[in-house]
């Protein structure tokens, strides 16, 4: 198999797994927004309609949120873009 050929099978890949990572980022953004909302006590069906989501799925994802672990986690990611 020559050269061009593998990277031209292996750019499909790179490029789902680039995708992958970007909707990770927008997750984890979301989630830390719906836990700092949260965190200020902002109520639960107003952070659900600025979300887009139930306010059960705001429950699910900031009952156990750890705002200092989130924070710390997005940092890198921020500062690469």
């Amino acid at each position: 198999m020559t050269e061009r050929l593998k990277k031209v099978r292996r750019e499909p890949r790179v490029l789902a797994r680039m995708r992958r990572a970007a909707w990770r980022v927008e997750q984890a953004e979301r989630d830390w927004a719906l836990a700092a909302a949260r965190h200020e006590r902002v109520f639960v069906r107003k952070i659900a309609d600025a979300a887009g989501v139930s306010p059960t799925r705001v429950h699910q994802l900031t009952k156990d949120a750890d705002l200092d672990a989130l924070n710390a986690a997005l940092g890198p990611l921020r500062a690469a873009g």
